[in-house]
């Protein structure tokens, strides 16, 4: 459930990041291959770390990447920033649809969100776990609502296999900062939740891609607006629970960029300041744009990092292999040694 709540977020819930990836009439096999490349990202994230058994997402970069780590560390601070800033984005886009009064929902939501995270944030982010599954179940109503003769034939038509690279390497950055810090699971804990989590996704993610070449809406909150205009009781239910998701993300977000700035100028007050400062900032370019524009660069790099993530991984697999291979030679030549398990 921790990798599914990572990435249905504002822009997945809403449908406007699969619309703004794919575009019209999108291809019914996008979501299952979306769904099998979830599948092993998180099998080398999980693997990596039972590996490397870091303390946190900064020093497993320092084993992998060495010095280069710093590039690393700065890009997952930028990611975090472009996280902090949808949210907020999302929060106008979301409640302008019931009164337009923009920016006052991300100036109110990130001054509340700034003073929660100045007081420590413990405990508060265990609500989502709850929140998931009510997400989930109202985005399978929503959906439920379009059923009909889809506007865009589901076509063979070629797309670029980028988009789909990028799309999950995007979403699967969120994901990493957690799993790197996951130290205990056997190979088939990390199989089979590699496996649940993988085809959850691609199942909603379906469900989301027939009524958006259902419906054709091209909003903001296109899933939000499907609810509006089908149903005003579920409207309102599903905004709260995506206001909610929505918030703790923020809060994520906010708190990680918090406490590496007080880091360097050596207070919270000020630290958490800059910070709303500079999410408020960047959330001035409006939820599409962020989603449009932000999410894919950092989708670019993500998929960099899951490169060179996946060519460490490949290197550890190798020196294991040898090793073994040693130790083998030793039994045979009559030497006493311990075989290692090989995961």
């Amino acid at each position: 459930m921790l990798l599914v709540g990572t990435i249905i977020g504002a822009g997945f819930a809403s449908g406007k990041e699969i619309l703004s990836f794919f575009g019209d009439n999108i291809p019914f096999y996008i979501a299952p291959l979306s769904g099998l490349l979830i599948f092993g990202c998180s099998v080398l994230f999980l693997a990596l770390s039972k590996r490397i058994k870091a303390e946190s997402l900064s020093a497993a970069n320092s084993k992998i990447m060495g010095r280069a780590h710093v590039a690393a560390d700065i890009f997952l601070l930028f990611n975090s920033l472009v996280v902090l800033s949808g949210m907020l984005a999302a929060m106008d886009s979301l409640f302008s649809m019931v009164l337009p009064i923009v920016p006052a929902y991300s100036i109110i939501s990130g001054i509340l969100c700034a003073l929660i995270v100045a007081k420590g944030i413990k405990g508060l982010l265990g609500g989502n776990m709850i929140l998931v599954p009510v997400l989930i179940v109202l985005i399978v109503i929503i959906c439920c609502f379009s059923i009909g003769t889809p506007q865009f034939l589901y076509s063979f038509r070629w797309f670029y296999p980028s988009a789909v690279i990028v799309y999950v390497s995007m979403n699967m950055m969120l994901a990493g900062t957690v799993y790197m810090t996951i130290k205990d699971l056997s190979l088939r804990q990390i199989i089979m939740s590699s496996v649940l989590a993988a085809l959850v996704i691609a199942a909603i993610m379906s469900l989301i891609i027939f009524a958006l070449n259902t419906t054709g809406i091209k909003t903001d909150m296109p899933l939000m607006q499907i609810a509006l205009n089908k149903n005003k009781t579920l409207f309102y239910v599903a905004l709260a629970a995506i206001a909610a998701c929505i918030f703790t993300s923020m809060m994520v977000a906010m708190s990680g960029l918090t406490q590496w700035l007080k880091g360097l100028i050596g207070d919270t007050k000020y630290s958490v300041i800059l910070v709303l400062l500079a999410g408020l900032i960047f959330s001035n370019l409006g939820f599409e744009n962020v989603v449009s524009f932000l999410y894919p660069v950092i989708g670019v790099l993500g998929a960099v990092y899951i490169g060179i993530c996946l060519v460490y991984f490949a290197k550890i697999r190798r020196r294991e292999r040898r090793n073994i291979g040693y130790k083998r030679s030793g039994i045979r030549s009559g030497k006493r040694t311990e075989r290692q398990p090989n995961f």
